[in-house]
């Protein structure tokens, strides 16, 4: 009796333990399916195409469909670069041509149909008055920090990386009759900053490489500019690459302003403020490196 319970355990310890095969007396993984019963009956060496119609479960739970050595929960290799094959199908009643598959909050995912990008918007807020004979707002290269300032607007945007589109009118308030010469004119740079309190503030770190100002000129010759507003515009983009863990604020900074031989009067008003309807922050989420 004593032999019989010894014997028993021994086998069932040996099934708990033991890999399990179907249709293949050589099972590779803890459990292995090989559907087509094309593996070889010994050693370790499958090749691709005997891979093709097999399912594995590591250890780690992993599960591979035409892989032995998943590294992921769920990996699937049903082809190759040079003979391409889908390997998954997902019939859930949102399918369509030309959709993708969209997660929510909690990771379900469907069907939906592309769209172009997701769009963030900004909040534009007062606008900065920039006396443009003032050298407050003058750039100095060896300090970002100088001459930014405040203008009231930001933008709101989750972790990743954005283009962030910046159109703002640069609303020239002369405020006497005078002539711009040729030689005469101004550089206008705008900014993003983590910063919603500092004057002046500091363009931010997550800016990406060069992408640190979006600028225009305001320059001569031109007609008599008798008291009221000239225009010009601010069209450019930042990329910001957001690696917190969650939203992060980003506020429209206007200065670093250069000028030549500038002798005119006036501010620019009201500087990347909602008062002129053509200024907008927009930002669309661009593909990670």
């Amino acid at each position: 009796m004593k032999k019989i319970i010894f014997s028993s355990i021994l086998m069932h310890n040996a099934i708990i333990y033991s890999q399990v095969g179907i249709g293949t007396n050589n099972p590779l993984t803890n459990f292995h399916i090989d559907a087509g019963k094309d593996n070889p009956l010994i050693g370790t060496i499958v090749s691709d195409a005997q891979k093709q119609n097999d399912v594995a479960i590591l250890s780690s739970g992993n599960v591979g469909i035409g892989n032995l050595s998943a590294t992921r929960k769920l990996e699937i290799e049903s082809g190759t670069v040079a003979s391409p094959s889908d390997g998954f199908k997902l019939k859930d009643g949102t399918e369509g041509k030309g959709k993708v598959l969209i997660s929510d909050d909690s990771g379900s995912a469907h069907w939906l149909l592309h769209p172009a990008q997701k769009i963030y918007k900004g909040v534009m807020g007062n606008g900065l008055d920039v006396d443009i004979s003032s050298s407050s707002y003058s750039f100095n290269p060896a300090n970002h920090s100088v001459g930014f300032y405040q203008t009231g607007s930001y933008i709101d945007l989750p972790p990743g990386k954005w283009r962030v589109k910046i159109d703002l009118v640069i609303p020239y308030l002369a405020d006497s009759d005078a002539a711009m010469s040729r030689d005469e004119w101004f550089w206008m740079r705008t900014t993003l900053s983590d910063s919603g309190t500092n004057n002046p503030a500091a363009p931010s770190a997550d800016l990406v490489n060069n992408s640190r100002w979006a600028s225009e000129i305001f320059q001569g010759p031109g007609p008599v500019l008798s008291a009221g507003n000239k225009f010009a515009m601010i069209n450019g983009n930042l990329i910001i690459n957001n690696t917190a863990s969650g939203i992060k604020r980003y506020y429209l900074l206007a200065g670093g302003f250069t000028r030549s031989n500038l002798n005119i009067p006036g501010i620019l008003e009201k500087m990347g403020g909602a008062q002129w309807q053509e200024n907008k922050l927009t930002a669309y989420a661009i593909e990670q490196d």
